[in-house]
């Protein structure tokens, strides 16, 4: 019933804030430390690997925070075609 895929969550959530304190993740010791107080959490090999692809995407990505003040204009920025280019920012982004 969504346990396998609120442990991902968690898992992800907590890895991101140890990068941010400690620069290290450790994925298979809190996946195992989850579940040994509820089980199933982070239930397939699917998830697991699920958990490995989103952190290396937020190391490699960066801090993509847009603050929602600013959301709108950035939206606006990113439909435009810059000079140059033939795609939209948004477009470039996206790929």
């Amino acid at each position: 019933a969504g346990v396998g895929r609120t442990g991902c969550f968690i898992v992800i959530d907590a890895m991101l804030e140890r990068i941010r304190h400690e620069r290290t993740v450790d994925v298979y010791g809190h996946v195992t430390l989850m579940r040994s107080q509820r089980n199933y959490m982070v239930q397939t090999e699917d998830q697991y690997g699920f958990i490995h692809e989103a952190l290396l995407e937020a190391v490699a990505c960066g801090n993509t925070e847009v603050a929602a003040r600013s959301l709108y204009s950035y939206i606006q920025k990113l439909s435009q075609v810059e000079a140059g280019e033939h795609v939209s920012g948004m477009e470039l982004e996206f790929k």
